[in-house]
């Protein structure tokens, strides 16, 4: 190889190197603006939008307001992480106010929930200075407010006024027709009328504005406290169950008459059991014999009155107990199906004081 042929291909090799390292230096230049700068500007918008995220902030324009515009896949990823971006505050500003929707309607429940509560009496010995008998209720709402509710009052110092109610349908609407309904029928029942009274006009009353068709099945008693002798009606409510001093409860078939609300004018039947001293009565609603199991199976009465007779003498308070207990035995981690309320009276007959 000559001389000039070797300085030839140096000069060559030379710039050819040079060529590359320009070319190299264009393109990495190039990257540099289409593609370096384009993915740390978004990897930094994406660490800021979680920093706003976790301060709270709903609204952010961090990813649209990069304009990035380098017409391939990062510009594409870019438009993507500003649409999600936009999606997702939306969402966020949606699920804000859902959520406090959502506290506000749970806190006025919790009201509505302590009112209805309040409305029942609950304070026990209920009568303490009274010893012919001795009583204990409770009501357990299946959600936050329910359609059950029991009640107990002296109408005068030798007649005390049971009732135990279940309105059809749940929630707001139910115990709203749960409140007026025990009101109606505690104030006929205070005018000193017969329980088929009591009920006749409580029910014209209901039907008189119940636009919304609703009704309540009522079992109601007059206790006549220095006798024994207990008037009942029922309209369209469970039987009662009897225990009589020295045997075991047992359901008492009674005459059933119309709910309350369904049709106005309707007569209701009424009749008389004479109690003695160590009788008991257990009233209740629906809600326990058709408590269910997780496999749908229900309660049912035979399970109820086996419960009742666990221990037939004990005191009212610890009937419902044993009631109660036999039934979360039963149902076991199954939600609860219905509100299970529950009224136990004791008559223990008039004192030697009283006679």
């Amino acid at each position: 190889m000559t001389h000039d042929m070797l300085a030839f291909l140096i000069r060559y090799l030379i710039a050819t190197i040079a060529v590359t390292a320009f070319m190299g230096f264009i393109i990495a230049r190039l990257m540099e603006r289409t593609t370096v700068k384009p993915i740390n500007a978004i990897a930094t918008a994406a660490q800021n939008y979680v920093e706003d995220r976790k301060s709270g902030n709903t609204r952010m324009e961090h990813f649209s307001s990069l304009h990035i515009r380098t017409g391939d896949e990062v510009e594409h990823l870019n438009l993507v992480m500003a649409q999600m971006e936009k999606d997702l505050s939306v969402y966020m500003e949606d699920l804000t106010r859902a959520t406090k929707e959502e506290v506000r309607v749970r806190t006025e429940l919790d009201m509505a929930s302590q009112i209805q509560k309040g409305a029942l009496p609950d304070s026990f010995p209920a009568f303490p200075d009274r010893q012919e008998f001795e009583l204990y209720a409770s009501m357990e709402p299946a959600k936050e407010i329910g359609g059950d509710f029991y009640d107990f009052f002296l109408i005068d110092d030798d007649h005390l006024c049971l009732v135990i109610a279940d309105v059809s349908g749940k929630g707001v609407p139910a115990a709203l027709f749960m409140m007026a309904s025990k009101i109606i029928l505690a104030d006929n029942a205070i005018m000193e009328k017969s329980p088929s009274e009591i009920l006749y006009d409580s029910n014209n009353a209901i039907c008189a504005n119940n636009k919304l068709e609703m009704f309540v099945t009522v079992w109601i008693g007059i206790l006549e406290i220095s006798t024994g002798k207990l008037s009942a009606a029922n309209a369209g409510h469970e039987y009662p169950a009897l225990k009589k001093a020295g045997s075991g409860f047992a359901i008492f078939k009674d005459k059933h008459s119309f709910v309350l609300g369904g049709q106005e004018g309707m007569k209701y039947k009424e009749y008389e059991i004479r109690l003695e001293p160590g009788d008991k009565l257990f009233v209740y609603t629906d809600g326990v014999p058709e408590a269910q199991d997780p496999d749908g199976n229900m309660f049912q009465m035979e399970r109820m009155i086996n419960a009742l007779n666990e221990d037939p003498d004990a005191s009212p308070e610890q009937i419902l107990g044993n009631v109660r207990g036999s039934v979360s035995r039963f149902v076991r981690e199954a939600e609860q199906f219905d509100d299970l309320t529950m009224l136990c009276l004791e008559y223990k007959g008039p004192q030697k004081d009283d006679k």
